[in-house]
């Protein structure tokens, strides 16, 4: 809050008309109030929970954010209106964070989305957990100020009409919000409102007021969002709707099982997808030349540069995306004589696993880490399911293969539970879910 309150008193000082300057008021859009009038989600239905992430301000420059007209503010604002000074002003600042869940503006977020029915974490009575709560959420919810208008009456005495140190206005806003899933790290809802506030009575922080006012009007708009209230309950939502390349059903041919893993065995099939200056790693199927990992790895490339254990540098097609489920298909121009063994059998609790990829930088190439299945988990929003294992696996690491200790593949690395600090809580999407998800079968 403290952000959009010195952004707003510099726009208050820098008042650039003066005297007998006519300024007239800012249009501010209509913002329509009855689609408040929702129904809160029920005590007990909450299954998941959310925190703010940050507000920032994104206006773009040369837009005219405030004005302090002659005369005709708002209805209701009264005389004795700007009497020695009317201005407009048109920003020329830069981005900024706004506020994030332990200021002001997060204050407003716990207790207007608490109100209708939310879990939220950042709980302000909470001084010492407070924290932790929010890094922990399920669910982070992000905002960017996109437009920002205001009419506001700085108030002059009646007698001698010498200027006071109160305010009141009216401030329209509109909010780019995004909910990221911390599970998949995906943004699955991007959803723009607008809100519209009024500080009636002349007060010091007046035009924040009614800035703070606006605010929570678009939250609470943002809070009838279909997407968002399925998610609280537990539903299973639709992926955000991005185009995504989809292939023929194409049988996968199975490969010898060994019995045992060994990275003498598996590393002809492990390669490195180098993008741009990035990179992740994958695993070759079939005997075609298919090559299988995330989606996050190739983002929206159409052709990536796949580097084998040897060092063969070769060009491969991006075929098929699936967003929701982050897996990828790439087809390169080679004929593989024995094919990788899979199995599409979801590992015991227990048993143990590995990891084989490329972390942090591509001379880490085939590096295999070794731990135990800790569970299955599924992820109410998507209906994904994962593999849960203490083998550590780092950025780079995202679409290498995960072989049980027969040396099947049974999933690629795809996530960590909390980022850098997650004490061996890492995800990998089951071979099985990669298939389905590409439109591929096995054939045996």
């Amino acid at each position: 809050g403290e952000a959009m309150k010195k952004i707003l008193l510099t726009l208050t000082v820098l008042l650039m008309g003066m005297g007998c300057t006519m300024i007239a008021p800012l249009p501010i859009p209509e913002v329509d109030q009855s689609v408040l009038d929702f129904n809160s989600i029920g005590a007990g239905e909450t299954e998941a929970t959310f925190a703010l992430s940050k507000i920032v301000q994104d206006i773009d420059r040369g837009a005219k954010v405030m004005a302090y007209p002659n005369s005709g503010v708002y209805e209701g604002s009264g005389t004795y209106c700007n009497m020695s000074g009317a201005a407009e002003y048109t920003y020329t600042g830069s981005k900024r964070m706004l506020g994030n869940w332990s200021t002001e503006l997060g204050d407003v977020f716990y207790e207007d989305l608490t109100g209708l029915g939310y879990s939220i974490a950042g709980d302000p009575a909470d001084i010492f957990n407070q924290q932790t709560a929010v890094t922990s959420s399920e669910y982070l919810i992000g905002g960017r100020l996109v437009d920002l208008k205001g009419n506001y009456c700085q108030k002059h005495h009646w007698w001698d009409g010498r200027p006071l140190n109160t305010f009141s206005g009216e401030t329209y806003v509109k909010i780019e919000w995004s909910v990221l899933n911390t599970l998949t790290k995906n943004v699955i809802i991007n959803k723009t409102t607008e809100g519209y506030g009024v500080q009636d009575t002349p007060i010091v922080d007046g035009v924040y007021s009614s800035f703070v006012v606006a605010f929570s009007n678009a939250l609470q708009r943002f809070a009838t969002d279909d997407k968002l209230r399925a998610i609280a309950v537990g539903k299973q939502i639709s992926s955000n709707g991005e185009n995504e390349l989809t292939n023929s059903f194409t049988k996968i041919s199975q490969g010898e099982n060994t019995e045992l893993f060994s990275l003498d065995q598996i590393k002809p099939y492990v390669v490195t997808v180098r993008i741009g200056t990035g990179h992740g790693s994958g695993v070759i199927i079939g005997t075609d030349g298919f090559v299988i990992t995330n989606s996050h790895v190739v983002g929206g490339a159409e052709s990536v540069q796949i580097v084998t254990s040897v060092g063969l540098e070769i060009e491969g097609k991006v075929v098929a995306v699936n967003k929701q489920s982050d897996a990828a298909l790439i087809k390169i121009p080679m004929r593989i004589r024995e094919p990788i063994s899979i199995s599409l059998d979801l590992p015991q609790v227990g048993s143990e696993i590995f990891a084989v990829g490329s972390p942090l930088k591509e001379e880490l190439a085939l590096t295999v880490t070794k731990g135990i299945s800790s569970a299955v988990r599924k992820d109410s929003a998507s209906g994904n399911v994962f593999i849960q294992g203490d083998v550590a696996i780092s950025p780079g690491s995202s679409g290498g293969p995960l072989f049980d200790k027969s040396g099947n593949v049974i999933g690629i690395a795809v996530a960590g539970y909390g980022g850098s600090n997650n004490s061996g809580l890492n995800l990998f999407i089951p071979i099985k879910e990669v298939f389905n998800s590409l439109n591929l079968g096995l054939d045996e």
